[in-house]
């Protein structure tokens, strides 16, 4: 990744991340990555939900990609770049193969 994508990204991270909290949800959502592509023209965005069942989580990403359009906007008022990157959300569902390790070492 080159020095301009790490601080694009680093700012549409701080962006959807602030506006993530206008969501009544936002306590269970949290942005934990953000990568774009070399031209800046798209941006695939990690969001990680905490919840304790599977249609829960799916309920509350559902939400992330409700307001997906409002996330857009934000981030093309943020940025001061030519193109403002089409944003992809992904779940992040690396918290919960933490846990999964976790609790297998603990049964050791």
């Amino acid at each position: 990744m080159s020095q301009r994508t790490e601080k694009v990204s680093s700012l549409i991270k701080q962006i959807i991340a602030t506006e993530l909290t206008h969501l009544p949800e936002s306590a269970y959502l949290t942005v934990t990555n953000v990568e774009v592509s070399p031209d800046l023209r798209q941006a695939t965005v990690w969001v990680g939900v905490f919840s304790k069942s599977d249609e829960e989580a799916t309920n509350l990403f559902k939400s992330v990609e409700t307001a997906q359009n409002r996330l857009q906007a934000a981030v093309a008022r943020g940025l001061t770049t030519k193109f403002t990157p089409k944003l992809n959300f992904k779940p992040d569902s690396s918290g919960a193969y933490a846990e999964d390790i976790t609790r297998l070492i603990k049964g050791l």
